[in-house]
This record gives structure tokens, C-alpha cells and sequence, in this order.
């Protein structure tokens, strides 16, 4: 069931306001000044990714933002069943060709071997396999599994880095639908006073019931990501009882086909306004912006159609957590969102 409050805060939106902002806080953002800017350029929700940082530096900047910008909602990823590896002390470069080694030894440190944060990984892993790692910059080809090390042979250069999602679309893994980690992370959302979570790779409806089974705060909002194809097939009744979605662009171009990403999107937009959810639209909005002033013309027309299909939240993340120019990207989106809520607007 979702509560009452949250439900009629989030569904009471008029169709033509401009959409929230919702911006990702990390490393170059968790500091008053940068959340008093981002705040002025228009952010309006604040989120932190789980599979980042420790427990307490959570803590201080949940605080911070609380205290800086009481009025600003925290939304907190939390990592779910999503396969990624460990925190590394050599985060190994490699080229094309180069056969590395992913392992379920989590004594090792990525300079010989690379863990991964699942235990039965290697269990599901064969030869001629293909690997994504992050959001699908990264792929590789299994070679061989021998115990609990997965050779995979690198299909571009690169960099595997520390908590880097994994991606294995071919192989289907058996996992439980609430981890350890879940119910560990459930219990510091709201010991934080956290006012969304966010929930990795949602499958079904009973999915989301096993989450709020571990809800004790009322006012504690789901949001329910999509980013596979079991999600997809079940996207209506994850739509039915979460209080928003989060349509995830970088794990579902992986997990399905980038070719198929955007019509992806446009079949959640539409399922979501016949039941009045709110959706977030999140990765690579302005991926430009991370590194540069200025977006492209290509990202601007993609946030606009998201828009225009009916996104009521768009969602920096890299931009905003460590990119160089934070506060512009922020700045940029409010003012494409504001000029298609003005054509809508009018034409309506």
C-alpha cells in the first residue's frame, strides 16, 4: 500500500509545472555552499547512491542536506541484488585483448583479481558469456571459470573501478529478493530519516511487498526502478504499487538492448500516466556536462522528448556527484524543463 501523505504530495502535481530536479550528491556537492547553488539553480530533490561511500559518510551528508536545505527531499539508492565490484586498492587498466580475472574471493584487492560482491557469481558464469561493467562502457567475453575466478577476455580498452556495476544479460540468477545488505540499508534509511528509497532491478509487485514489509515509517516513499527485461514485463503492476519509478537508462540498455532504450522509456512514461505514478528519467541526461560548460544538442532534444512523453523528474547523477560544472548542469536542466512546460502550456 502506499501512504496516503506521499501519495497525494507526488500525484497532485499539475500536469504543465516544469519537472524536479533530482540531483545526484557526492564528493564535489556535499558541502553547504555547493547545496545552497544547486538548490538555487533548481534542484528540488536531493539523492545519494548507496553503492557509494560508507554508512557514515551517508550519515553527515543526509545531516547536511537536512540542515542546509530542510525543504529538500532525500532519495537514497539503495544497492539491491545489483552485482558490482568491491571497494579496490588497485583498480586494474587493461586493453583490448587482455584476459583479467573477476573472482568471489573478496581477500583479494584487484591488483591480481577483481571481487565481485555476489558469492555464487562464478556458480552462473560459462564460457563465451558476454560481461558488461559500467552502465555498458566496459565488455568482456568468459573464457573460462575455473573455482571461484571467472577469466573474461576485455572487448575495449579500459579501467575497472571500484563499485562498477556488472551486467550479465544471457545468464539469470537466483537470488533472494531481499538481501542481508537490503535489510541493513532499510534500517539506515530510516534511522536517517531518509524520505525515499530507491530499489534496484524491481521485478514485480511482489518485490516491492517485500520491501515494504521492512517499512516502519509511513511516510517513507518506494521508488521502484526499472532496468532489466523482468522488470519491463512486469512494469504495470511495479507501476501499481510503487510511489514513484525510476526509469534507469544505464543498467536497461545493458540488461536489454541500447537500440531499444529510448522505445523502453516511452512504454513506461505512457504506462505510468494511465496510473498517475510519477517517473524519474536518470543517466547520461547531460553526460557532457561532467566534463564540459556546454551540452549537446543531441542531450537537449532527449531531455526535452522525456519531457514531452510526460517525466515528472529528471535526474543528474555524475554531473552533480563529481562533475566540474554542477551547478550550470543544474542550471541548464530547470531551464529546458521550464521552456517545455511552457509549449505544453500553450499548445494545451
Amino acid at each position: 500500500m502506499i501512504p496516503a501523505k506521499i501519495r497525494v504530495e507526488l500525484r497532485s502535481l499539475p500536469e504543465c509545472s516544469p519537472p524536479g530536479i533530482v540531483a545526484t550528491i557526492g564528493p564535489v556537492s556535499a558541502n553547504r555552499e555547493m547545496l545552497l547553488a544547486l538548490d538555487g539553480a533548481g534542484m528540488t530533490m536531493a539523492r545519494l547512491n548507496g553503492s557509494h561511500n560508507t554508512s557514515e559518510w551517508h550519515r553527515r551528508t543526509i545531516r547536511l542536506i537536512k540542515e542546509t536545505l530542510p525543504g529538500i527531499p532525500v532519495l537514497l539508492d539503495i544497492p539491491g541484488r545489483k552485482i558490482r565490484t568491491i571497494p579496490l586498492v588497485h583498480e586494474p587498466a587493461f586493453r583490448t585483448g587482455d584476459v583479467i580475472i573477476l573472482t568471489t574471493d573478496r581477500q583479494h584487492d584487484g591488483s591480481i583479481k577483481i571481487p565481485v560482491n555476489f558469492d555464487q557469481f562464478h556458480e552462473f558464469m560459462m564460457p563465451g558469456l558476454e560481461i558488461h561493467a559500467d552502465d555498458g562502457h566496459l565488455s568482456f567475453t568468459v573464457e573460462k571459470v575455473y573455482g571461484r575466478d571467472v577469466h573474461i577476455r576485455a572487448n575495449v580498452d579500459g579501467v575497472l573501478r571500484s563499485r562498477k556495476g556488472v551486467n550479465v544479460p544471457q545468464a539469470r540468477f537466483e537470488r533472494p529478493l531481499v538481501t542481508n545488505h537490503d535489510r541493513e540499508m532499510m534500517a539506515f534509511v530510516q534511522e536517517n530519516d531518509v524520505d525515499f528509497v530507491g530499489i534496484s532491478f524491481v521485478e514485480s509487485a511482489g518485490h516491492v511487498a517485500a520491501i515494504r514489509d521492512l517499512i516502519t515509517q509511513e511516510r517513507l516513499g518506494v521508488v521502484s526502478k526499472l532496468e532489466n527485461q523482468e522488470g519491463l514485463d512486469h512494469m504495470d503492476e511495479v507501476i501499481a504499487t510503487s510511489n514513484m519509478v525510476m526509469i534507469d537508462r544505464g543498467d536497461l540498455a545493458v540488461e536489454t538492448s541500447p537500440e531499444l532504450v529510448c522505445l523502453f522509456q516511452k512504454s513506461i512514461l505512457a504506462a505510468a500516466q494511465r496510473q498517475k505514478t510519477p517517473v524519474i528519467v536518470a543517466t547520461e541526461l547531460l553526460n557532457t556536462m561532467i566534463e564540459h560548460p556546454y551540452p549537446t544538442k543531441a542531450e537537449i532534444s532527449d531531455i526535452t522528448n522525456a519531457v514531452l512523453d510526460g517525466a515528472r523528474f529528471l535526474m543528474l547523477s555524475g554531473e552533480t556527484a563529481i562533475g566540474s560544472y554542477p551547478v550550470e548542469a543544474t542550471s541548464r536542466l530547470q531551464r529546458i524543463g521550464q521552456a517545455v512546460s511552457t509549449y505544453i502550456h500553450q499548445r494545451s
